[in-house]
């Protein structure tokens, strides 16, 4: 599914930097795995948030920097987590790593 990821990626975005590419595909895998999410972040929330974080410098370094474990919540998650219930429970699980 990865590479199916990656091809899709490559097509919306040619150019993209391949560490942003890792980074993100990192960070949304991540998302989609959390139990009880209500509706996972989908492809096209994917394509939306990598337009999003290519627009935008400083989330890009957010983004490495919640890699890094220096911040708990990803930057513009809005655009991959549509349901309020599923921010709620996104923030509560980041509560809940920084103890």
């Amino acid at each position: 599914e990865e590479d199916t990821m990656r091809r899709i990626i490559e097509v919306h975005f040619p150019n993209i930097q391949e560490k942003l590419v890792n980074d993100a595909l990192d960070i949304f895998y991540k998302l989609r795995n959390i139990q009880g999410l209500k509706k996972p972040p989908s492809t096209s929330e994917l394509v939306d948030w990598l337009t999003l974080l290519l627009a935008d410098d400083m989330a890009q370094n957010e983004l490495e920097e919640n890699l890094r474990g220096e911040k708990s919540i990803p930057p513009l998650y809005g655009a991959l987590l549509k349901n309020e219930a599923d921010v709620s429970l996104l923030q509560r699980f980041a509560n809940m790593m920084r103890r």
